[in-house]
């Protein structure tokens, strides 16, 4: 079975956007990470600019990454987060 491995920045553009992130990230982390079929969820901050964060997630099937991106969609963070621009890309290995 193909691992969904997604990787790339999540950018905010203004405080609030920064904001948002502060406020409900830790929780999408630890409900991403509970989630079954998920086998790396990471979220850490740019260096040098701390409107960024490197994001860095490995899924054991397509099934599980798509119940993820529903499950995120529709989850607390999906709603306030919406407004982040997201640089991601997905590869299948």
């Amino acid at each position: 079975m193909a691992k969904v491995y997604l990787d790339g920045q999540l950018v905010a553009h203004s405080a609030a956007e920064h904001a948002v992130v502060d406020l409900y990230l830790d929780d999408h982390i630890a409900l991403t990470r509970a989630e079954p079929g998920c086998l790396k969820f990471e979220v850490t901050p740019d260096a040098s600019d701390s409107n960024k964060w490197h994001v860095s997630e490995i899924f054991e099937s397509e099934e599980a990454f798509d119940a993820h991106q529903e499950r995120a969609k529709t989850s607390e963070w999906g709603q306030v987060s919406a407004p982040l621009e997201r640089r991601f890309k997905k590869r299948v290995e």
